[in-house]
């Protein structure tokens, strides 16, 4: 995860739902959901018994290259990813128009 020097994220979290491939191995392919996505990162719900910290993923979401990535953290059913080459602005934005929902406050689950 990006940070400045008070540890604040320096890509804000666009909320979406969204499915992808998560390769961990050539014979270890599985379907993932997004819950939230930034430049740095996004998180994967609901397949935390999939991961250990510090795996090395690829994220194959359609349309965009593969995405190479790590685990840097696992709460209750969620995951937490850093991808190994930062996503562009526009590419969050891109995302985050097609995929993004609406989130009441409190509702997001990691």
């Amino acid at each position: 995860m990006v940070t400045n020097d008070n540890g604040d994220r320096l890509a804000p979290r666009r909320e979406v739902l969204l499915q992808a491939r998560c390769r961990k191995s050539s014979w270890h392919v599985f379907s993932v959901e997004l819950g939230d996505i930034s430049q740095g990162g996004c998180s994967i719900i609901g397949s935390a018994g999939n991961f250990e910290v510090g795996d090395i993923v690829q994220l194959r979401i359609t349309g965009f290259r593969p995405l190479k990535a790590q685990v840097r953290w696992i709460s209750g059913d969620c995951v937490g990813v850093e991808f190994q080459s930062a996503l562009t602005r526009a590419v969050i934005d891109d995302l985050a128009a097609t995929y993004g929902i609406a989130i009441r406050v409190g509702s997001v689950p990691c």
